[in-house]
C-alpha cells in the first residue's frame, strides 16, 4: 500500500508502508504528520492510517508491557533479571532503554546543505587529482579530461573507492565534515563498506553523471527533482541510508564550505594553466572534425 504524507508543509510519497514504517522508526517522520492512502476518505494522523493502526497499536503495547515490567514490585523491589548476565547484555544492547523503544532520532539535512558538502568533496577530489598528474610531469592529454573512458578509471573509480573508505571508516567525507554531516542506515548505525561503496557508486551514476557534461546536468536535476518530491536521495532509497545533520547549522559552517570550494576552482586553474594551449588546439581541432 503506498502512502502519501505532508511534512514541511510539502506534500512526500508515495512510498510503501513497509519504507514508511522504517522512516517512522528512525525519527525521519514525525508520528504526527497528516497522511493518506488509498481507501481513505481524509487525510488523518499518520498512526490513524488503516495500514499503520496495527504497527502502533503493537509499539503502545509494547511500551505498556515494559512500563509495567519495570514497574516496582508489590514488596518495593525492582524485578532483577532473570538470569545472571541478563542485566549486562541489556546494557551492552541498549535493549530495554527508552533510546531503544524511542528508536534514533536522525536529523536529515536540507538538499542544498548535501548539494555543498557533495561539491566540495568533488573539488577536493579534482584538485588531488591534478596536482598529482603535475607532480607527476604529465602533460596534457584528452584522456584525463571529465567525460572519458580514461576518466572512468583515473577519476570516478578512485573517487568512489576514496568516498566508500570515508563512510565505512568514518562515517563521514571531507565535504560533509565541514557541515556536521555523516552517513548512517535508518536505525543510527555506520556503513559497512560494501553499503557505503554501493551508495558511492549510485552518487557517481545517479547524482554526477560520472562527469561527463551532458549526463552531470542531467544527473543533477534528477537528484533534485527527487529529492524535492520524496524528501530523500533514490541511492537513500534503495539501500536504506541517510544524510545525517549532528549539530546545527550555521552560517559559518557554510560560508567556509563556499570558500573552500572557490579556493578549490582558483587553484585548479593554476595548476592547469600550463595545459591551456594544448586544450584550446584540441578544442579547435575537434569542431573542425
Amino acid at each position: 500500500m503506498d502512502i502519501y504524507w505532508i511534512q514541511d508543509h510539502e506534500k512526500k510519497g508515495p512510498l510503501p508502508e513497509v519504507e514508511v514504517i522504517s522512516m517512522l522508526e528512525a525519527g525521519l517522520i514525525p508520528e504526527t504528520v497528516r497522511a493518506w492512502h488509498v481507501g481513505c476518505d481524509e487525510w488523518v494522523q499518520i498512526r490513524e492510517l488503516p495500514v499503520m493502526k496495527e504497527m502502533f497499536d503493537r509499539k503502545d503495547e509494547e511500551k505498556r508491557r515494559t512500563m509495567r515490567e519495570s514497574a516496582p514490585g508489590e514488596d518495593g523491589e525492582l524485578p532483577g533479571p532473570e538470569e545472571p548476565g541478563d542485566e549486562r547484555s541489556m546494557a551492552e544492547t541498549g535493549e530495554g532503554s527508552p533510546e531503544a523503544e524511542a528508536g534514533v532520532v536522525l536529523v536529515v539535512p536540507y538538499p542544498y546543505v548535501r548539494f555543498l558538502g557533495r561539491m566540495a568533496d568533488v573539488m577536493m577530489h579534482m584538485t588531488v587529482y591534478l596536482a598529482l598528474l603535475r607532480l607527476l610531469g604529465v602533460g596534457f592529454q584528452p584522456g584525463l579530461l571529465p567525460g572519458t573512458y580514461e576518466a572512468l578509471l583515473y577519476i570516478c573509480l578512485p573517487m568512489t573507492l576514496i568516498e566508500g573508505l570515508f563512510l565505512s571508516t568514518l562515517g563521514t567525507t571531507p565535504g560533509k565534515s565541514m557541515l556536521g554531516v555523516s552517513v548512517r542506515d535508518y536505525l543510527g548505525n555506520r556503513l559497512s563498506f560494501s553499503t557505503a561503496f554501493r551508495r558511492a557508486l549510485f552518487v557517481m551514476v545517479l547524482g554526477l553523471g560520472c562527469f561527463a557534461p551532458t549526463l552531470t546536468m542531467l544527473a543533477l536535476f534528477f537528484s533534485w527533482w527527487w529529492v524535492r518530491r520524496f524528501g530523500f536521495t533514490p541511492w537513500d532509497r534503495r539501500l536504506g541510508t541517510t544524510d545525517v545533520l549532528n549539530e546545527p547549522l550555521s552560517f559559518r559552517k557554510v560560508a567556509m564550505t563556499v570558500a573552500l570550494i572557490i579556493l578549490c576552482l582558483q587553484i585548479m586553474y593554476f595548476l592547469v594553466l600550463p595545459w591551456l594551449p594544448d586544450m584550446e588546439a584540441y578544442v579547435q581541432a575537434s569542431s573542425q572534425m
